[in-house]
């Protein structure tokens, strides 16, 4: 990866405005300013070596033509100047190498550019909701999922905590026929919405996810897989979210405009620290180290970003809908907002064992941000080659989805009805 000084130089007023407004001031100092002054460095280092490497090659030249002329001294002079020139040469390509370093990390680091209208804040307690979806029942006192699941044997925590350690889960009988369902149904509806369906790879190469997060923020909530040193093999990570390996899979290729969008609705395992988290959500399965999903994904050209913007949360608002499940929409204020984003909306779906609207999916525009880390570029109509854009959307969060249905369609009488477009999947109506 190459960082792109004309990109910094252009947008240097409105990269510092971003780094403020999501208060990201107090973590390195200037690193646009520092990222110019490494760039002008390493020109004025690179015409030193260029200088120096002339004169090398006019006295080698000299050797050759002339190895029979001047004196033994002058010729010792000339070998002496050599060896010095070719020490300063190597020393200065050093100080570049390192100079790139740290232009390369400072690259990595900067947030996007935020859109306009996006609210400032510096946490999720100033998110904004901007739209209710569904009533919130009333009527009898309805019961946590997880008592549901203890009385129906349908989730073993404690042989789970036994074998793998805490917040990880065994799903047991018609709940495990429930969660493959809903896998299921959420690849069949955006798959007839011209969603490429994916199964990805289940790991990263460092300098993959590098391109795709913010690792400055990101690397302590993934799991790291030991390669096998004997055979040169690498570390790995295992993937936080279905996203990473989808996009990643576009790097260092140009896209021919005429296949633009590209769509893809991925399924697969998730893995994630979740360091730091505590509280009610600790024991269950709302956050845990192991989790599944679906993803939407778009590859698109940087003038449609809003519009597939807006049609994947669709995509993800009228799952909800036809699950039956009160939600709401949120707008992420710009210290929450994840930094590879110029805009982003959340799906809170509404929980009555905790009387409130909690996360179960997040909507991305991050334009050209991770295409500029990971070099995915396509051909425009005069064969100019542009940085794609990006976009990612939860599909189904598949453990918070079952949480918000047993929650949601449970009865009285202990029984929980499935939602009508599950059936065909689950083969049954009601656990």
């Amino acid at each position: 990866m190459v960082y792109d000084l004309n990109y910094i130089k252009e947008n240097k007023d409105a990269l510092e405005s971003s780094i403020k407004r999501r208060f990201l001031t107090k973590i390195i100092d200037d690193p646009v300013g520092r990222l110019i002054d490494l760039n002008q460095n390493i020109k004025t280092l690179q015409k030193d070596i260029d200088s120096l490497r002339h004169e090398r090659n006019v006295i080698t030249e000299k050797f050759s033509k002339g190895a029979k002329q001047g004196s033994e001294e002058s010729k010792d002079e000339d070998r002496k100047r050599v060896r010095t020139l070719m020490d300063d040469i190597k020393s200065k390509e050093s100080e570049i190498d390192r100079m790139n370093e740290e232009a390369k990390g400072l690259f990595l680091w900067l947030p996007n550019v935020i859109a306009e209208g996006v609210t400032d804040g510096r946490d999720d307690t100033e998110n904004i909701p901007s739209k209710k979806v569904g009533e919130v029942k009333t009527g009898f006192k309805a019961k946590s999922y997880m008592e549901i699941c203890e009385q129906k044997n349908l989730i073993d925590l404690e042989n789970a905590a036994r074998v793998t350690g805490s917040r990880f889960f065994y799903l047991k009988g018609k709940l495990v026929q429930l969660a493959l369902a809903l896998e299921s149904y959420s690849i069949a509806k955006l798959a007839s919405k011209g969603y490429t369906p994916i199964i990805p790879p289940f790991m990263l190469k460092k300098d993959v996810y590098s391109g795709i997060a913010h690792m400055a923020t990101f690397e302590d909530a993934l799991y790291k897989v030991t390669g096998i040193e004997d055979t040169g093999e690498e570390d790995r990570f295992l993937i936080s979210t279905t996203e990473h390996p989808m996009i990643a899979m576009y790097s260092d290729s140009v896209i021919p405009e005429d296949k633009l969008p590209l769509k893809f609705v991925g399924i697969s395992p998730a893995f994630r620290k979740e360091a730091g988290a505590h509280g009610k959500d600790e024991k269950g399965i709302f956050r845990v180290h192991q989790f599944s999903q679906t993803e939407q994904i778009v590859f698109c050209k940087p003038e449609e970003t809003d519009k597939f913007h807006k049609e994947i949360l669709e995509n993800a608002e009228e799952m909800w809908k036809e699950l039956g499940i009160s939600y709401q929409v949120v707008d992420i204020c710009t210290g929450d907002m994840g930094v590879r984003d110029v805009k982003q909306y959340d799906i809170e779906a509404y929980l009555y064992s905790q009387g409130k609207y909690r996360e179960v999916g997040s909507f991305d525009n991050t334009t050209d941000w991770i295409a500029r880390r990971l070099n995915i570029k396509y051909t425009d109509g005069s064969g100019i080659k542009q940085y794609v854009s990006t976009l990612d959307g939860t599909g189904l969060p598949i453990q918070r989805a079952l949480i918000a249905i047993l929650e949601t369609h449970q009865r009285e009488d202990g029984s929980v009805e499935i939602p009508e477009v599950l059936r065909k999947y689950t083969g049954f109506s009601e656990l």
